[in-house]
C-alpha cells in the first residue's frame, strides 16, 4: 500500500544516501491499495474483501493472474466479483483465439510447409506486420512494468484484429482451398507465427494456458519444452527476413485503407440485410465505386475483395474524382447465379463442370486437385 512508498522504501533510501552516498536498490515497484467498487479500503472488519482464492476456486488462477495484469498496481486499484467476471470474458476470448490457431495446424508442419514473407499472401503479411508492431509495444510495457497496457494490446489484438477481421476473413481460404495450396500454407504460417509470438508473450499473465497451448503447436528443433525457458520473440521473429524490395509501408498503408472500405461495406451489407433484401452476406454481391488512390488500391487487390467482405461477388468502378475525395459509394444487391453447396458462395458457373454438378468452379477445381493427389499415393 502507499505506506511502503512513503515510509519503507523512502526511509532506506534517505539513510542509504547518507550513510553510502547511494540508494539501496536499482529501482522499485510500488503497489496502491486494493478497493472495493464504493472505493473503499478493502478491510476485514468492513466485510468487503474479495479472496483470490475463492476467486481461483471459482474462475481459476489465470483470472486472478489476468486481473492483476489488467489494472495499474501502482495506483489504488478496484477488485470485485463483477470485475472478476468481465476478466473471465476476456480470458474465454483470448482462449479462444489459441484455440482457432491450433485448429488450422494439425497438418502443418513449419520446416517443411511454412511460407516465406516475400511470397505470402498480402493480408497475412498485413497481419503479421501488425502482430510486429505489438509484440515491440509489448516488450516495451514489460520493461517498463506498465503490465495493464500490455494485457489490453494484447486483448484488443486478439479480440479485435484477429477474431473480429483476420479469422473472420481467413476462414475461406482455410477451409475451401486445397490442403497444400500456396494460399492455405500461407494462412497456415502467419497463424504458427502468431501462436508462436502471442503465447510468449502472454506466458507471465496466462502461465498455465501459455503452457497448455505450447504443447499442442507445431514442434520445431529448437523449441524449448516449456514456454517458460523460451525468450519472447522479437518483431523481427514474427515477419522473418523481408526482401528491400518489399515495400513494408505500402503493405500496411494498403490495408488500413481496405479495412476502412470493408468497414462501410459491412454497414451496407447490414442495411440490406435488414431490409430483408438478403439473407446472409454471402448472398450478396457488392458494388464500389470509388476515385483517386483509394480507387487505385482497391483495383490492385481487386481479386480479394469478395473475401474481405464475405460476400459472393465485388463489382468495381471508378467514380469522377473530387477535390481530394475517395468517391466511395457502396450498393448491395443479390449475388447472380446459384449457391455452391460447398463453399456457400453464389456463382453463375455452378453446374458446368458435370463432375461436380453442385460446387462452383473455384471449387471444381479444388475437388479435382484432392482427388488427383489422393490417386498419385
Amino acid at each position: 500500500g502507499g505506506d511502503q512508498h512513503r515510509g519503507w522504501f523512502h526511509s532506506s533510501l534517505l539513510c542509504a544516501v547518507a550513510a553510502k552516498g547511494g540508494a539501496p536498490y536499482r529501482s522499485v515497484a510500488t503497489a496502491g491499495w486494493t478497493l472495493d467498487p464504493q472505493g473503499r479500503a478493502m478491510s476485514k472488519s468492513l466485510g468487503n474483501t474479495v479472496d483470490p482464492v475463492e476467486i481461483a476456486d471459482k474462475l481459476g488462477a489465470e483470472i486472478v493472474r489476468l486481473w492483476v495484469a489488467s489494472v495499474d498496481f501502482r495506483e489504488d486499484v478496484m477488485a470485485s466479483d463483477e470485475l472478476m467476471q468481465r476478466i473471465s470474458e476476456s480470458y474465454r476470448k483470448i482462449r479462444n483465439t489459441f484455440r482457432y490457431i491450433l485448429s488450422n495446424l494439425q497438418d502443418f508442419a513449419p520446416a517443411q510447409d511454412a511460407v516465406g514473407f516475400a511470397e505470402m499472401h498480402p493480408l497475412d503479411q498485413y497481419i503479421l506486420l501488425r502482430a510486429a508492431e505489438v509484440t515491440k509495444d509489448v516488450r516495451e510495457h514489460y520493461d517498463n512494468f506498465v503490465f495493464h497496457r500490455l494485457y489490453h494490446r494484447l486483448k484488443d489484438f486478439c479480440i479485435v484484429d484477429l477474431s473480429a477481421i483476420y479469422f473472420d476473413v481467413l476462414k475461406d481460404r482455410l477451409y475451401t482451398s486445397a490442403p497444400k495450396s500456396p494460399g492455405r500454407r500461407s494462412a497456415q504460417t502467419a497463424l504458427w507465427r502468431l501462436g508462436e509470438a502471442l503465447v510468449r508473450l502472454l506466458a507471465p499473465v496466462m502461465s498455465f494456458t501459455a503452457e497448455e497451448v505450447w504443447g499442442f503447436l507445431p514442434a520445431t528443433a529448437s523449441r524449448a519444452g516449456s514456454v517458460h525457458l523460451d525468450h519472447f520473440p522479437a518483431p523481427q521473429d514474427l515477419t522473418g527476413a523481408v526482401p528491400e524490395s518489399l515495400d513494408v509501408a505500402s503493405i500496411d498503408s494498403h490495408w488500413r485503407m481496405l479495412l476502412s472500405v470493408r468497414d462501410e461495406a459491412l454497414k451496407a451489407l447490414e442495411t440490406a440485410r435488414a431490409e430483408k433484401r438478403i439473407g446472409s452476406s454471402l448472398e450478396a454481391q457488392v458494388h464500389i465505386a470509388a476515385s483517386g488512390i483509394m480507387y487505385k488500391v482497391l483495383q490492385r487487390h481487386r481479386d480479394q475483395l469478395r473475401y474481405l467482405f464475405i460476400v459472393s461477388d465485388v463489382v468495381l468502378e471508378k467514380s469522377p474524382a473530387s477535390n481530394g475525395d475517395t468517391g466511395l459509394v457502396i450498393t448491395v444487391n443479390r449475388a447472380p447465379g446459384e449457391k455452391c453447396e460447398r463453399c456457400w458462395n453464389y456463382s453463375a458457373h455452378v453446374g458446368e463442370d458435370k463432375t461436380y454438378p453442385t460446387v462452383c468452379e473455384r471449387c471444381s477445381a479444388v475437388l479435382a486437385e484432392i482427388e488427383a493427389t489422393a490417386g498419385a499415393r
